[in-house]
């Protein structure tokens, strides 16, 4: 399941994910949440799927989580963004409340991201709101600032990190026609490093690698790996489901100007190479 992503993907997460969790539609202003009850509204696990209308790629995606400590409204946040050097599990996000808009600041490194948010409205496991602006700021300097955005975020229950842990083997095959699928041999360890094998003869040896890692925030896989003198790589994965020991992911990725969509269907077992 390496498939290499365009630096595009990843400008995009920029200019619509890193806005802490992005997604959209047009109709934000049908049920506006009370200023009251704005904080205990927005308490839990939200994945970024739209902007502006369209589902974003997989690579685009993010997660963010709302939580209330005492009687403060607090975050955190997890992205992988390769052009700004950002691996970000669960960062602290500072939350202010304004009547009812949403103000979002993370501080990683150097680095600072801070999003507005307004219009916000929240039905169900669905939350859109309009994102007015974000800016990237490097060492205290604007490097990147956009919006308005029209955003949507869906809920997510589940948080399947702890299954992650084990050996994984099985399929994945893209959506293009005539596309045969391909084995993969992975190893999750729970110091979140991972081990990729290829098979040789037909038997699986690893990968080698100068590092691979991995980190699950709910529903969203994050990997990053680097071959020995090659450019690192990175990719995300939504986890559909895990049913038995049998789990499916979904990767949408671009691909010489068109998307394209991967699954995979991997079931762990107790072996380890």
């Amino acid at each position: 399941m390496r498939q290499k992503i365009s630096l595009w993907a990843i400008a995009v997460a920029l200019i619509c994910g890193t806005s802490v969790f992005t997604s959209c539609s047009s109709d934000i202003d049908d049920n506006p949440v009370d200023n009251n009850r704005l904080a205990e509204e927005l308490v839990g696990k939200w994945l970024f799927v739209e902007t502006d209308g369209e589902e974003v790629l997989t690579e685009e995606a993010s997660v963010t989580t709302f939580f209330m400590e005492g009687s403060m409204l607090k975050a955190y946040f997890s992205i992988s963004l390769k052009d700004y050097g950002l691996w970000v599990f669960k960062q602290p996000v500072a939350v202010s409340i304004d009547g009812t808009d949403v103000t979002l600041t993370m501080q990683a490194d150097d680095m600072t991201v801070e999003e507005k948010m307004t219009g916000i409205t929240i039905s169900g496991d669905e939350l859109r709101y309009t994102s007015l602006h974000t800016t990237i700021m490097r060492d205290g300097q604007v490097i990147a600032s956009w919006g308005p955005n029209q955003v949507r975020c869906t809920k997510v229950y589940n948080d399947y990190a702890p299954i992650m842990i084990g050996h994984w083997e099985g399929t994945f095959i893209s959506d293009e026609p005539g596309a045969l699928p391909e084995t993969l041999c992975e190893d999750y360890y729970a110091d979140g490093t991972s081990k990729e094998y290829v098979l040789v003869d037909g038997q699986w040896v690893v990968d080698e690698t100068e590092y691979t890692e991995y980190f699950v925030d709910g529903n969203l896989l994050f990997t990053r790996w680097k071959y020995d003198g090659s450019e690192e790589e990175r990719e995300n994965c939504i986890i559909e489901s895990f049913v038995g020991n049998t789990m499916i992911l979904r990767q949408i990725v671009e691909e010489d100007g068109k998307r394209v969509t991967y699954t995979t269907t991997t079931k762990r077992s107790d072996l380890q190479l």
